[in-house]
């Protein structure tokens, strides 16, 4: 079970080993300079005229579509209370004739 562990070890003791100082200091200004062509692309886009066109647009219609929400919920409580008061005729209906009839 040690022996996977250790060889593995090894490997990667070799490989660190096998690179000198040069190579790993020309990798980390390739990941620096990575780094920093992802910070100034994802600044374009965020400052894009294209994007805050969007974000508004995208505003605009969450506020759209809370206010058709809000207008369907209230229709549907009051059609619930108008069918809530029909029950209640009606049963007060049923319950009266039928003491009637006795």
């Amino acid at each position: 079970m040690r022996l996977p562990l250790i060889i593995a070890g090894l490997a990667a003791l070799s490989l660190t080993a096998a690179c000198s100082g040069h190579d790993g200091d020309k990798a980390g200004g390739d990941v620096k300079d990575a780094g920093r062509s992802v910070d100034n692309a994802a600044s374009k886009v965020a400052h894009s005229a294209d994007v805050k066109a969007a974000e508004a647009d995208f505003k605009k219609a969450g506020h759209t579509a809370s206010t058709d929400l809000r207008k369907l919920a209230a229709d549907a409580k009051a059609a619930a209370h108008k069918l809530a008061a029909q029950t209640r005729s009606a049963t007060h209906d049923v319950t009266h004739h039928s003491n009637d009839r006795s």
